[in-house]
């Protein structure tokens, strides 16, 4: 087993599709551990933690490219091939030529295409601002999948765009579907008459499928970022998209998804959504719902949301008739109540936050731990978990659990084997951009989990958040995860309600 270490100058490469890269190169017999990322402090900083030479590393820049192999002499040689074919165009998992070169520049990229009217950005926070401004020089919206970058640029960006009447989605946008095209990580929905404003990338993810599942379309969902809703962004991207989709003559209904406003800025954007002329639907996650007045209606879940906007297009009463197979569980081993504390172990922070509201409605109180958990170590504490698996300590240098489940797997198989632990509590989200086929990896460390436990039953439900025309198959990843005896259900609330039928607690709470 050896290390390897190279580091390219002036080598800059877009995060979200490095993720891709450093997972297949992974998958290169007799490679351990591969790693490819920019050179930011912070990656350096993980790498030589993660024990390789900090020699080798000292002299990277956030616009170096570094990639750190573990494995044999000859898989390490292996992998570097496969490396320069990927980063010269090969298409990630396909070992197919890229059929252009990709631009160096925003101004280059205007050259090529002069008829796009949007750019995607993905590089080193410290110098996102600097090239979403050079976009929005060009007269592009910008999607700014960049995180870490300071709010006092992000304060500036959002206005400077607002005035130029374009949009700035991000910094830390991970999700949006643009007149169909779908931006980050998405999922393949029909267009319609619903339009989503989300601040939540996994929360606009989950009331995309819901309503296709009711057979409603999408007309634009605009991700704003994560912070746009905070007292110093001041909903300001979030008020301007709203606008957008009240003038938008496509759009009927509109559902704004955000977590944990700012009091002040809730209450600003409200007189906003009552003058929008069209029926809204607004979900904070993790907190109950607010007096809604005129057209303006605060749900209870995510659910709930896609229900009554599905409602409002179609005209018809909330609630009325049989439910539609989006809120069906499918049980494959969850109809045995069990004891013991619950750990859930999410990739989407808004629908960790949706599962905690639901299982705090049924009584159900759980914490954050009060460390980070590490595969292979014990759970820590005594009560009910819940942690975001891509939260940024999990995620410093590794790629998101949508993309990588190594690190959440390896979680699984610790907490199976703890005895204390009754039900695990997970989600699953599909789409472009997400792991191509997660449910095998799901099952199999559940299986491994269960074949190591000690003593007692271990029961596990899962979220399945898809459309049917995902590439990951979602009918197909419903069957893995239920051939290994887990519980599948189509949303995180309906998840967490689930769990706790099972950890009795049914009843009281379920909020419908």
């Amino acid at each position: 087993m050896i290390e390897r270490v190279t580091v390219s100058r002036g080598s800059y490469h877009d995060s979200a599709r490095l993720m891709h890269i450093a997972r297949e190169l992974g998958a290169v017999d007799g490679i351990a551990s591969a790693e490819v990322m920019m050179g930011t402090t912070a990656n350096v900083a993980l790498l030589a933690g993660a024990g390789f030479p900090r020699t080798d590393l000292e002299t990277a820049t956030p616009m170096d490219l570094v990639v750190a192999f573990r494995g044999t002499a000859a898989a390490c040689d292996a992998a570097a091939r496969r490396l320069l074919a990927l980063l010269a165009g090969d298409a990630p998992g396909t070992g197919t030529p890229g059929r252009q070169q990709r631009p160096a520049t925003v101004a280059e990229a205007v050259r090529l295409s002069p008829g796009v009217n949007l750019v995607s950005i993905a590089v080193p926070g410290p110098y996102a601002a600097f090239v979403a401004g050079r976009a929005l020089d060009a007269g592009r919206h910008v999607f700014l999948f960049s995180d870490n970058v300071p709010v006092a640029d992000e304060v500036a960006l959002k206005t400077r765009a607002g005035e130029s009447g374009l949009l700035l989605m991000g910094p830390d946008c991970g999700t949006a579907i643009i007149a169909g095209a779908g931006l980050g990580f998405a999922n393949r929905v029909p267009r319609g008459p619903v339009g989503i404003v989300g601040a939540s990338g996994t929360g606009t993810q989950e009331v995309c499928c819901l309503l296709s599942h009711y057979g409603v379309g999408i007309s634009h969902a605009i991700g704003t970022g994560s912070r746009d809703l905070t007292a110093a962004v001041d909903g300001r991207m979030t008020a301007f998209a709203l606008q957008l989709l009240a003038d938008d003559p496509s759009t009927r209904a509109i559902v704004l998804i955000a977590k944990h406003p700012a009091p002040e800025v809730a209450r600003r954007l409200h007189s906003v959504l009552e003058h929008c002329g069209k029926p809204v639907v607004v979900r904070y996650l993790g907190e109950a719902p607010r007096p809604g007045a005129l057209s303006v209606t605060y749900a209870d879940s995510l659910d709930e949301a896609a229900e009554l906007a599905a409602a409002a297009v179609n005209h018809a009463r909330p609630g009325g008739g049989p439910r539609p197979a989006a809120r069906t569980e499918t049980a494959g081993g969850g109809t045995r109540s069990v004891s013991g504390r619950l750990v859930g172990l999410f990739g989407g922070g808004s629908l960790a936050a949706e599962a905690q509201y639901v299982l705090s409605r049924h009584g159900i109180r759980t914490v954050e731990p009060d460390r980070a958990l590490v595969p292979g170590q014990p759970i820590p504490g005594e009560g009910h978990l819940v942690v975001d698996t891509g939260d940024d300590t999990y995620t410093v240098g590794r790629p998101h659990p949508m993309v990588d489940q190594a690190v959440r797997c390896g979680l699984i198989r610790t907490a199976g084997i703890d005895p204390s632990v009754g039900l695990i509590l997970i989600d699953l989200v599909l789409g472009d951009g997400s792991h191509a086929d997660p449910a095998p990896e799901i099952a199999a460390a559940v299986r491994e989990a269960r074949d190591a436990r000690a003593d007692g039953p271990l029961a596990v439900v899962c979220s399945v958040c898809g459309s049917v025309d995902d590439p990951q198959g979602t009918e197909r990843q419903v069957a893995v995860l239920r051939a290994a005896d887990i519980t599948v259900t189509r949303t995180a609330a309906d998840a967490a309600r689930t769990a706790a039928r099972l950890l009795g607690h049914a009843g009281e709470g379920d909020g419908r």
